[in-house]
Order: C-alpha cells, then sequence, then structure tokens
C-alpha cells in the first residue's frame, strides 16, 4: 500500500517548476534515504524531505530524481516519478499514480494487445499508462511467459481446488484454505495471494478471462474490476511524456470502501450457480454463491421472487468499477461499487426458510388459479376495481378466501 506523500517545500520554493496545468513541481535528485520500521525519508541537495512508504522508499537509492506535484488541498492522491540515471534500460523510471478507468484491451501496431489506464487529474503532464496484456498476466495471473507456466501454481491450485469447481465450491475452498492458513501461522503475504486468487476466480467475468488465459496465453487479458486505484509501474516515458508506458506492475491497490446495507432479495437474477444482486439507487453489486446465502437455488426463482418480502444484510468491502457504454449516440462512463468476493458476509433474517416457502406456495396457487386469474385480469384491463370489489369477484369465482389479492401480479 503507497501512503500519502507529505514534504517540506522552502519558503523561496527552489526546486519547483510550473507544468502544463500550472501546478507547482517538485524536481530534486535524492542525497540519502533513511528507511524507518513503516515509513521512509528521503532527503534532497537544498535540504528538503520528502516522506514515502517503506514499501516505496525501498526502492529508490541515491542518485535517484524524484518528480512530483506540489501537495494541495484538493489533491486526490499521490503522483510521483522516479528516475534513476544511472540505470538503463526500459525499466529505469518507477511511477506512481491514482488511476481511474482503464480500457477493455486494444491491439498497437505490433499486434499486441494493451489496455489504457486514464491519470487521475495528473500534476506531471502524464494522462495515461499504457499496460501490455502480458504486462497484467504477469502481476494478476502469475503468468510470467506467454506459453510458460511451470514454475507458478494457477489461481485453482492456490485455492486447492480443480479448476471444474463451481461458485459455492470455489467459496467453501477459500474458507478452508484461509483457515488452515490462519491456524498455521504462515506469512501474510500468502494469505493476500490466497485471497487475490479467490477474488479473481470468485468473479464469474474475471473467472473467464482468466480460464480463457489458461487455455491460450494468446488471448488479451483484462484489468480486474476496470481499474480505479493506486499503481505502481516500472517501465519508460514517451518522448513528449504524455504517456508512461509500463513494462511490470510493482503493486496495484484498488479504491476501498466498506459497505453495510438490507437489500431485497426479489432484486436478484438468479442463475444456476449464482445469483446477481444489484442495489441500483446506491449503485452496488455483487454476485451471491449458494454457500454464501446458505441456500441452494435455479433459474425457476425468477418467475417467482417479486413475492419475496424479505431483505437480507450485506457487509463487505466494496471496489469501485466501471464501464463506458453507449447512450443517445454518445460514449459516458458507469461507474459503480462491487462487493470483493473474499471480503462480504450475508445475515438472513430468521423467518428467512419461512418467507421462501410461502412466497412458492403462493407462485404455486397462482398456477392453480391461473384461469380465474385471466379472468380477472381481463376486466382489469377495461375499468379500475376497488379492493372490496376484487375480493368478491374472487370469492365468486372460486379463489380461496385466504388468498392475498394485493400479491397479484402480472408479471410473466
Amino acid at each position: 500500500m503507497i501512503r500519502a506523500v507529505t514534504t517540506k517545500i522552502p519558503p523561496d520554493g527552489r526546486g519547483a517548476a510550473s507544468s502544463m496545468s500550472s501546478i507547482p513541481i517538485c524536481r530534486e535528485r535524492v542525497t540519502n534515504v533513511e528507511l524507518g520500521q513503516d515509513k521512509a525519508v528521503c532527503l534532497f541537495g537544498n535540504q528538503t524531505k520528502l516522506f514515502l512508504s517503506r514499501f516505496l522508499g525501498s526502492r529508490v537509492a541515491v542518485g535517484d530524481e524524484i518528480a512530483f506535484p506540489v501537495p494541495t488541498g484538493n489533491a486526490v492522491g499521490t503522483e510521483i516519478l522516479i528516475t534513476n540515471h544511472a540505470a538503463s534500460g526500459s525499466n529505469r523510471f518507477l511511477y506512481h499514480a491514482p488511476i481511474g478507468y482503464v480500457s477493455q484491451p486494444k491491439q498497437d501496431r505490433r499486434n499486441q494487445y494493451f489496455v489504457s489506464a486514464e491519470v487521475n487529474r495528473g500534476g506531471l503532464g502524464i494522462a495515461a499508462v499504457f499496460l501490455p496484456c502480458d504486462v497484467l498476466r504477469q502481476y494478476f495471473h502469475r503468468l510470467t511467459q506467454s506459453g510458460d507456466r511451470a514454475d507458478h501454481a494457477t489461481l485453482y491450485e492456490i485455492l486447492r481446488i480443480p479448476a471444474s469447481a463451481s461458485a459455492a465450491e470455489l467459496r467453501v475452498a477459500f474458507k478452508l484454505r484461509d483457515l488452515e492458513l490462519t491456524t498455521g501461522g504462515v506469512s501474510r503475504s500468502q494469505r493476500l495471494e490466497l485471497e487475490r486468487a479467490f477474488n479473481i476466480v470468485g468473479q464469474p467475468e474475471l473467472r473467464a478471462c482468466y480460464d480463457a488465459v489458461l487455455a491460450d496465453p494468446e488471448v488479451p487479458a483484462i484489468f480486474p474490476y476496470g481499474g480505479f486505484g493506486s499503481l505502481l509501474v516500472a517501465g519508460e516515458l514517451s518522448r513528449d511524456g504524455q504517456t508512461f508506458f509500463a513494462r511490470r506492475i510493482v503493486t496495484f491497490s484498488p479504491e476501498l470502501r466498506c459497505r453495510r446495507f438490507h437489500v431485497p432479495l426479489r432484486k436478484c437474477e438468479f442463475y444456476d450457480d449464482r445469483a446477481l444482486c444489484r442495489d441500483l439507487r446506491r449503485k452496488l453489486e455483487l454476485w451471491l454463491d449458494p454457500a454464501a446465502l446458505h441456500t441452494f437455488w435455479d433459474r425457476t426463482w425468477n418467475q417467482w421472487k417479486h413475492l419475496l418480502g424479505t431483505k437480507i444484510e450485506i457487509e463487505g468491502t466494496f471496489v469501485q468499477c466501471g464501464k463506458y457504454r453507449k447512450r443517445r449516440r454518445e460514449w459516458e462512463l458507469v461507474t459503480w461499487e462491487t462487493a470483493l468476493p473474499s471480503r462480504f458476509e450475508v445475515r438472513l433474517p430468521s423467518d428467512f426458510q419461512q418467507q421462501l416457502e410461502m412466497a412458492m406456495t403462493t407462485y404455486h396457487r397462482f398456477g392453480q388459479y391461473s384461469r380465474a386469474l385471466d379472468q380477472i385480469r381481463l376486466r382489469l384491463e377495461h375499468r379500475a376495481v376497488e379492493r372490496a370489489d376484487l375480493e368478491q369477484l374472487c370469492s365468486g369465482l372460486r379463489i380461496p378466501g385466504d388468498f392475498d389479492v394485493a400479491q397479484i401480479s402480472w408479471r410473466p
């Protein structure tokens, strides 16, 4: 995790320049680096100090040049460019920046696939980070080279489960393996590796992409969850200084937010082995599996879910997502938040099973009295009917008195 940068700038503004966006830039060489337990202090030649996280500070050496926009009150994140003048090759630059949306894979002039990450209000003049799909596979999928996977376990092997496992089996495998690692006293990095593996294969779209990459290493990879976070990459700058060509992802930290809310179960779209739950008002979504909901289902639930009044409680960690969609002949970025598969819990009401049985029973009764309901529907199409008249009409059609007419719905 990269922490915010703070610095002491001399009153006369030495070491500062103006960028294209008129944001003052500090650009100095490092004369000394002091690594502490949780932070690093970089000393410049003009005696100013720059405080970094230990993780980033450990990658800075004496003689490196550091450039960053001077923090302001409306800064959205930390942008910093580290240049190692003593190194050669394409990895002599380290660039850290807050990024927004990451595009879908495209082909360059050499027919190689890449994605482009937007830099959020950068002050160094860099507008985008280009990431080859090979770089995404190396970092997110643990695939070092195209066609060479022998040295690394697959994400399924990390979870110790076959690639054919269902969504519920994946969650159970993750919980069991996480319990083993926790009680075994292993390093935190191993648990993070397990969690990252499940967050990839536990999300249907990302799992489909990963399975395709395993089958064919030349398949373009996508950036998980669409970007939105803090990115540290090694690579080189373009000649005009507006694009950073990444050759390696050092680390990526998504924007996280803990949320707790209730959502009606009828807002879920049920599939064979998973369900998509959306809250349009809050712009939230998450994928449920039978192991998370402690209940098995099938697609027929979509036919009677509107009869469910029960709500489930969701508590989890959400990341921002986004996609460009065409609306009224214009492309616009649509954003929402989705729950990380490894970091959410579902709490069910005490009468959950009773409400399920009641909704299913009501649905079957609709089928039993379908002809009578068709007659009521035809009458309602011509004029409005009061509740008392509707109950009398149901009685005349021999519909039982305990039938709740308020639940009548004409959804197919």
